[in-house]
Order: C-alpha cells, then structure tokens, then sequence
C-alpha cells in the first residue's frame, strides 16, 4: 500500500529503523528493495497505519504479513519499496505506526482479459499474453518491444508451451504487480519434456522487469540399488533456455563485461556472444563439473565475447550488461548470478538479443534428474535505468538493528550487542578466517547451475592422504547452515550473512528437495543427505549415494534416498520470514507434509504390513519373550527431533493448529516424565548422541507455547519430561572424547557437537530453577571446555562444526522468558502416575490401527505402484 504526506506523530510502537548503505560506487536509482521486519506482539494488526519514511517524506511501500502472532497481530511484515541512494552513501528508513489508517495509493488498474493481461506502469504498460510465455513492453507512443521464452530439446528442437491455465496476478500493489504462469514445455510429438513456472515482477514507478523462470523436471528417477548417479533413465535433457527480446531493428548495443568495476570496459558492436563457460576460477576444471560419464564440461576458464569472426575480449567473472538505444527508449539486461550459475550467455543476432539462461554453447544438453529444479532470473530495464547492474550484480541489502529481533523475540535465546566471547569468535571464521565459506567455494569450485549456494563439505577430507586433491563434497544444509546465516546476519548486520543465508536457500528448494510425487512416499519431497561421509561424490551430484563408491559411511549400506534424520527447515521459514521467498515457504510445508508421512505411514495394505514388520513386530517378540519395552512410538534421535522441529516450522508458517496437535503427539509418545534415562542407552555415543537434538527440539516447543500464552497440560507434560533429562544429563553425560573408545571417528567434530549439551542446562536454568545454579555451572564448564579446545584445533574452520556451532549458539545466561518460567504447574495424576512400559492392550491397539488404515486406504492400483516404487531398491 502507498502512503503520502503523513508525518510520524502518536505512534504506538517504537519506530522501527532500516538501514541502507551503498558501498559498490552507483548512484542507485529507484533501486527495487525488500525485506522482512519482526514484530512484538500486539504491535500492529493491521498494515493500513503503517507508513515508510525517507526523512519527511512518506515512500510508496507495498506491506504484507508474513506471520501472525495468537492475538491476530502481526509477527512478520514484508515491505517492498524503490529507493535512491547516492554512491557511497548511508540513509536511515523508519517504519512507524500512525494514530489513523495511512491515505492508501490507488490500485494499479491492471486489466485480465480472455487474450492478455496488462499491467500500466508510468512509462507504459507491460502485455501478457494468455497461456503464453511472452509478452509486449510498450511506452506512451504504443511503440512495443516483445519478449519469448523458449526451450529447445536435446536435438536443438523448439519445444511448445502447454500452459496449465492464464497468468495469474499473485502481488498487487502500491510498488510492484506479480503475475505467474504454469504449465508445460511439450516436444514435437506432444510428449512432455520439463514443467515450467514463470513470474514476471513489474515495477510499476521504473517499468522494470523482473523474470524469474523455474524449469522442473517432475519424473521420479530410478536411482537402482539406491544409487543417484546422473545418466538416470529418469532424466530429461535439453539443449538451451532462452528469453529472446525482439528489437525493432538490427541496431548496435552496447556490452559492459564488468559492469561493477570503476572503469568498465565498454564494446559496440552489432552483432555478439557473450558466453561464461565456467566459474573463471583457480580450479575452474573441477570434477565437480562432470557429466554422466565422469568427463569435466567446462571447456575454458572464464568468459569470452565474440562476433561471428573474431574473440574480442575474455576474462573470468563477467557481470555484464547490454545496453542498446532504440527510438523508443533504450533497452538495458542484467543476469543476477550471471558467472555463478554458468553457463549463460548474453548474445544479439541482428534484431534479437537473447538471454541465454542455459545456453546453446555449452558442451553438453543439460541434464535435469528425476525431480530436480532450477530456477533462474534476469532483468529488463526498457527506460535506461543507470543502476540496473549494481539491482543485478550488488542490491542493497536492508538492515535492521539487532534489537529489533530481540523486541520481537523473533529468535530463541536471542540477545542483541552482547560482548563477543569465545564462541563468536570460532564463527566469525566463518566470514573472516581464511577458509571462510566464500573461500571454500573455491577449493571445488563450488559454482555453476547446479551447485552455486551449496556449501563445499570441507570436513570429509580430514582422512584424506596427504597431497590428494579433496573429495567433491557437498553439504546440503546439514544442521541447518540456513539458520545460523540468518541468525548470524540479525545479530551482527553483516551483509555476507545474508549473502551465505539467500544463496543456500536456493540451492536447497531447487536441488536439494526431491520435487516428485512419483516415487515412494517417503522419499517423495524429501531432502537429500550430504554427500556420503568420507567419499567422494563422483557423479551423484547432490544426492549422497553414487555407483561408483562400493563402500558408505553406514556400515553394511551403500545406498538409499532422503531421509528423516536429515530434515532441516527453520531456515527455511526464517528465509521466508526475512526475504519473502515464497519457495522457502512451500519447501517447509513440502517437507513437512514428508516427514508426516514418512512417520504417520497412512498407505495402504502394504507399507502397513511391512511398517507392522519394522514397528510392531520387535515389540510383539519382546512381549512373547516376557521383556517390557518402553512404550515409545517414536524414536529417540534427532530424526524424531527432526521431525518436531519441521512440525513447529509448519505451526508457525500457516497457523493451522494440527502442526501443533501432531507435534504434542509426538512429544507425548516419545519421552515421558517417568522416563528412567539409563534404559535409553543414550550414552552408546555411536547410537545415543543424537537424544539431544529431540531435547533441543522439545526446548523451542516449550519456549514458543510460551510465546503463545498456552500453558496446558500439553506444555506440563513436555516441561516435565525434558527436567527428568536434563537432571540426568547433569550427573552423567560427559564430553564425547572422554569415550574414543566408542566412536569410528574421534574427530573434533564431537567436541562441536558438546555444545548441545550445555544449551540444553543453559535453557534447563529456566525451566528447573530449584536446580539453575547447578546447570549454569556445568554448562560453564562444557562450554569453556568446548572453546579451549577449538581455539586450538587445526579443524575449527570445518564447515561441519562451524554450523553446529551456529545452530546451537545460546547466550550463556539465556532471555528470561516470564510466561516460560511461570509455567509450574504439576502433573495430572494420570500421567504422574502412568506406566511407561507397553502392554499387550496397547500394540494389539496398535495393530488394530493399522489394519484398519490398511482397508480404508486399499485400492489396487496403489498397492501395484507402491510395489513398483520398490522394485529396483
């Protein structure tokens, strides 16, 4: 919404400052921005009394609620908003609340029809056009200049489009219309070949275009033996992707290579191909850039421009813009991650200047797996807007002050401007050491469509012989490298957090998830483990398990597919929460719909039997035998944590209460306060270590029905149940390496994950304050032990452990929370009182369950598919 001439006065929450500052030497000129802002409870139900203001002036802002808090009011808001900013140059935005509604700018008049959808903006308007992808930017004077997508197959065959319905407007407001279209690319025998989804953001002040194209290969692949080497029958391959613009005349443009440099290198030339084949780096041959059959596809270092006759000029990371003058109006593209996600090209032939999102240059046809993705942008700018490169290649990056996520408790355990100890210096390596995450890049060159944001898994080398080259590893977000970027950007402003955080976050939603629902369930949607421990990946690109490896880091297995103890989406939902990435959004919500079914199993008549088999059937041996096991449905590891967390994630993002039903369920029938922890086996490091992260887990349970004011018998239970384990913890855990004796890799790996436990006492302090000072106590004593040790280690600067070091981050003396504190209430008889063991009453009830779900979910024709998911495992 647009809100003009009101000035800040009688607010009723603090003025919430955003800082920008321009640091790349552009003069920046209604340079789109946006970003997530965090809430206190009750601070604003409603956008319409929020304005944005440039010193006195109110900017057009587009506002959207992200999340709410119970009371209805607003817990994360989405602001959009175009702004200019002199190089090298700071401004401070405020964000207040008014006393009465803002004045609310007129609604863009955008008119669907049968045909078309048009969008006005104030130097024209912008045409789409039904079921098509293309459209027509026209100005004033009705002069138009029309824009195509097109795909062409692994021949060089121009593919179809076969939309799903009209473009859809999904955003409307004051600063930008959003409009969407779905569907197919279909080959010349109809035969479908890819999905598509693109978004066209129109900028309704500037006429800017933003494209982002989404290419979807939504088959299963057969993955034999659990193997996910490329060359899977479920692959589909093409030649190029393209956005092709269509000028009104062959015309001379103008090529800037390096468009971020001081003194940019500028060509005229008429007719072009600028090509970036590979990441330009010192190892722009990595084997991390192998086809099907092992060959490396990249044929040259770098970037060239060329004619038809002649190289022009090469180098290594182009970030360029083309420019060409037109009578109406000059035409400038940008490609964001232009060399990042080579190969892509910017070329003109005659009257057509194409982007080349995969590119007909490239050695190969492109190879997307079985429910793999890709997404990708440009931008078009039909009004010579100066600061497109720097909107590409460097955009602002909004900040805001620490305290303003602390005000809104928008992270657990968050303190703003705490004097940095020990452990904030061993992550800051992270961005400042000399293996740093953008330095890790390097070492495998850890770019190019399918890889860029992936972080290069540097740990898995530490058993390599000296002098070989490191294995290609990837990471995949493991303990969630997501959060603790976003995490680490609110508390320090450090904009290559944020860098980190968005970077990854597309690579997950597009690579990493396992976008099909043609294979098994519990694969379906699921997220990919890290390459396989120790190993290379050979050419199972980012999906674990290759062919080429006889051997696995799990004994006895040497294959398998996405898997519940690697289901990380906190940082998805933070993503989501501060940049408005909707995929982040869906990505939560697809994996939480995965791990419900691969833990609730509702299939049919055979995946009950053979659940019955693995779950039931041990219990029932027991039984016979005369044991009492524990009665515990679920299991206690950090896939059973796992799975709370992403139950949470869900509860958080939509609201919808079952999230929260099913995450109470879980808890309930996986710990009890009963519980007698040294049955548990939880000190069997190998097999036991993992408890702490279901603990963890139940902690954010505890802390956000707290935030929810829901202190019920649900909040008791958990409360309770965790004391019983902490008490434990307190007088028998210890550190990992006290035991090398129980573990395969007594690596410093253990000592990161120490850090768990002392989170645990530091939270356990509020929760049991009768025993807070013993907590705080050992917890001091681990975490000093912790940093002592790491401060000397040579593998400190691991990727491995300094995520787990982010993940887990708490203040020694953790946010007094006063509704999480008060929450003392004692336990109801019946589960004061409740036998923990299982009963025969109990398993027959259980199999009485799943017989019945077995009935009601049989038809044959899923059984037959449900067995043929199978057959090649």
């Amino acid at each position: 919404m647009h809100h003009t001439g009101s000035q800040i006065t009688g607010t009723f929450m603090e003025k919430i400052a955003i800082q920008l500052e321009e640091t790349s030497g552009f003069n920046r000129i209604s340079e789109p921005v946006c970003l997530g802002i965090p809430l206190p409870t009750g601070t604003a139900k409603t956008v319409q009394n929020l304005t944005l203001m440039d010193n006195q002036k109110a900017l057009a802002v587009q506002l959207e609620p992200l999340a709410h808090w119970p009371d209805g009011s607003i817990r994360w808001l989405h602001a959009s908003f175009l702004i200019s900013l002199a190089p090298h140059s700071k401004k401070s935005l405020i964000l207040a609340q008014q006393k009465a509604p803002c004045p609310a700018a007129p609604k863009p008049d955008s008119k669907l029809s049968p045909q078309s959808l048009t969008i006005p903006t104030s130097t024209g308007s912008v045409v789409l056009q039904e079921g098509s992808l293309a459209w027509q930017a026209y100005n004033h004077n009705e002069q138009c200049v029309p824009s195509a997508v097109t795909l062409c197959d692994d021949t060089g065959t121009p593919c179809t489009v076969k939309a799903d319905a009209n473009w859809e407007i999904t955003h409307e407001g004051a600063v930008f219309v959003a409009a969407k279209l779905k569907g197919q690319w279909l080959k010349q025998n109809n035969e479908p070949l890819a999905r598509f989804e693109c978004e066209l953001r129109v900028f309704l002040e500037t006429g800017l275009i933003q494209v982002e194209l989404v290419t979807h290969n939504p088959k299963r692949a057969r993955h034999p033996g659990g193997l996910w080497d490329l060359g899977d029958p479920g692959s589909v391959y093409f030649r190029e992707l393209a956005l092709e613009t269509t000028l009104p005349a062959a015309s001379t443009a103008t090529i800037t290579p390096l468009a971020l440099d001081e003194t940019p290198g500028e060509f005229h030339l008429a007719d072009f191909n600028l090509y970036q084949d590979s990441s330009g780096g010192e190892n722009w041959q990595s084997r991390n850039h192998v086809d099907a059959n092992g060959d490396v596809t990249t044929r040259f270092c770098g970037y060239k421009l060329t004619t038809s006759s002649e190289l022009k000029h090469q180098g290594k990371r182009a970030n360029p813009l083309v420019s060409v003058g037109e009578d109406c109006g000059q035409l400038s593209m940008t490609v964001p991650g232009f060399w990042q996600n080579f190969p892509t090209s910017l070329r003109k032939e005659g009257n057509k200047l194409t982007i080349g999102l995969f590119p007909r240059d490239a050695k190969k046809a492109y190879e997307l797996q079985g429910g793999e993705r890709k997404t990708l942008r440009c931008l078009i700018d039909h009004h010579s807007n100066n600061s497109i490169a720097a909107t590409a290649y460097a955009p602002l990056v909004p900040v805001l002050a620490p305290e303003c996520y602390e005000q809104a408790q928008a992270f657990p355990w968050f303190k703003a401007n705490t004097q940095p100890d020990a452990l904030d210096e061993l992550i800051a390596q992270g961005l400042d050491g000399e293996s740093n995450f953008f330095a890790k890049r390097e070492v495998i060159d850890e770019f190019g469509w399918r890889s860029f944001g992936d972080i290069f898994a540097d740990h898995e080398t530490l058993y390599q012989n000296e002098g070989e080259p490191p294995f290609v590893s990837h990471y995949n977000n493991q303990y969630d490298p997501i959060y603790g970027f976003a995490r680490q950007f609110a508390l320090t402003g450090n904009k290559r957090w944020f860098e980190l955080m968005d970077d990854l976050a597309r690579h997950v939603t597009d690579i990493d998830i396992y976008h099909t629902e043609e294979d098994r369930a519990e694969y379906n949607n699921g997220l990919f483990w890290h390459t396989d421990h120790y190993l290379d990946v050979h050419t199972a690109t980012h999906r674990t398990f290759s062919k080429h490896n006889t051997t696995s880091s799990t004994p006895g297995q040497t294959g398998g597919g996405p898997g519940a103890e690697h289901c990380y989406t906190t940082g998805l939902l933070y993503h989501y929460w501060m940049t408005g990435n909707e995929d982040s959004a869906e990505a939560v919500l697809d994996l939480a719909n995965w791990m419900r079914n691969s833990f609730e199993n509702k299939g049919g008549l055979l995946a009950q039997l053979l659940a019955l088999k693995k779950q039931e059937l041990p219990n029932l041996k027991a039984l016979a035998r005369g044991q009492a096991p524990l009665a515990h449905r679920y299991p206690f590891t950090r896939a059973t944590g796992n799975y709370l967390n992403t139950l949470l994630d869900a509860w958080l993002l939509t609201g919808d209460q079952q999230w929260r039903d099913q995450a109470e369920a879980v808890i309930r029938q996986s710990i009890h306060p009963n519980d007698e922890p040294d049955e548990r086996n939880l000190l069997d490091v190998e097999t036991g270590w993992s408890y702490l992260v279901l603990l963890i887990s139940i902690t954010r349970y505890l802390l956000i029905k707290a935030q929810h004011q829901e202190q019920d018998q649900n909040s008791q239970y958990a409360r309770h149940a965790l004391i019983r384990y902490t008490q434990w913890m307190q007088n028998h855990e210890q550190p990992f390496l006290a035991q090398t004796d129980q573990l395969e890799f007594p690596n410093h790996t253990w000592v990161a994950q120490d850090i768990r436990k002392a989170m645990l006492l530091c939270i356990a302090s509020h929760l049991d304050p009768e025993q807070a000072e013993d907590y705080l106590q050992q917890a001091n004593i681990w975490l000093e032990e912790i940093q002592d040790t790491l401060k000397n280690s040579p593998e400190a600067h691991f990727t491995r452990i300094v995520v787990i070091l982010m993940q887990n981050q708490v203040p020694q003396q953790p946010i007094a929370n006063p509704d999480l504190a008060a929450d003392t209430n004692a336990l109801s008889p019946a589960v004061a009182n409740a036998n923990t063991r299982l009963t025969w009453t109990t398993l027959m009830n259980r199999i009485l369950r799943r017989a019945i779900i077995a009935l009601l979910a049989f038809r044959p024709a899923k059984e037959k598919a449900w067995l043929q998911a199978r057959l090649d495992r």
